[in-house]
């Protein structure tokens, strides 16, 4: 509960801020210390073609999403746990920004990441991922009452070769939206951070009047997993992902096209 209004108390200030003219203010969503998830809201999806297979814990003093058996990759939920933060939602502080933290595929076929301007009752989102089975990080626009798209539809992806995603393996990721400008940038944990956003597209479908939420997200992308090449060869996946540490950085809704601007930030 101290957590909450910790989290109100700083969304007053973001708000003070950002109509003072300041450009930044950054709010700790969850660092998970506590080692509880109080302010998530918890969507386990497999439950939808069966018994509930997914799990959500907290415990180690990180937020692991994953499910308890092994999931088909032909299983239309594609093992996906959504966790929401409730703080979010409906809040207009949260409907440009930057969203960062730590996260980690613990099993190969695991994508994970985070999705903002979310609005779980219309079942939209920008989706900033790492995936382990296109071995690389990616921009998504999803929404799933699109019968063309059937949900995901992907606006950018990273050259694997340039920016590889690997299971085991702890990366940042910050994901950002201001005005209609995506932009991820990603980098392996004690690496230094890239200067310049390593996707960037822009896209005006939804704003923040669609949706303000913020959710990490957990699943396997079935189409890399499918296409019959012989390096893909699982046939199931128990999707397992961490995240932790988890920021956000509230700005004004206008273009900052100066990628540049973080230089100062580098890790």
């Amino acid at each position: 509960m101290k957590r909450m209004w910790t989290a109100i108390a700083l969304m007053l200030l973001a708000v003070t801020a950002l109509s003072a003219g300041e450009g930044r203010r950054t709010i700790l969503i969850d660092n998970f210390n506590d080692g509880d998830s109080e302010g998530w809201e918890e969507f386990d999806i497999t439950c939808l073609t069966g018994p509930c297979r997914g799990s959500f814990d907290a415990g180690s003093g990180e937020y692991v999403l994953e499910t308890t058996e092994a999931i088909p990759v032909n299983e239309p939920t594609v093992g996906k746990l959504d966790a929401d933060w409730a703080p979010a939602e409906d809040n207009p502080v949260f409907g440009h920004g930057t969203m960062r933290g730590t996260i980690r595929a613990n099993t190969d076929g695991t994508t994970v990441g985070f999705a903002l301007r979310e609005n779980h009752e219309d079942r939209i989102h920008y989706g900033f991922f790492g995936s382990t089975s296109f071995g690389t990080f990616y921009i998504e626009r999803f929404s799933f009452f699109d019968p063309d798209a059937r949900g995901q539809t992907i606006l950018a992806m990273a050259d694997p070769d340039d920016f590889p995603f690997e299971a085991g393996k702890t990366y940042i990721l910050e994901a950002s939206i201001v005005g209609d400008k995506l932009t991820l940038k990603a980098w392996e944990e004690g690496a230094r951070k890239p200067r310049r956003p390593i996707l960037k597209v822009h896209h005006d479908e939804f704003a923040p009047e669609d949706g303000t939420g913020l959710a990490v997200v957990a699943f396997f992308d079935p189409e890399p997993l499918t296409d019959g090449e012989d390096n893909n060869d699982l046939t199931e996946v128990t999707v397992s992902a961490t995240v932790d540490d988890l920021t956000f950085t509230a700005r004004r809704g206008k273009h900052e096209d100066n990628d540049d601007e973080d230089d100062e930030d580098d890790d």
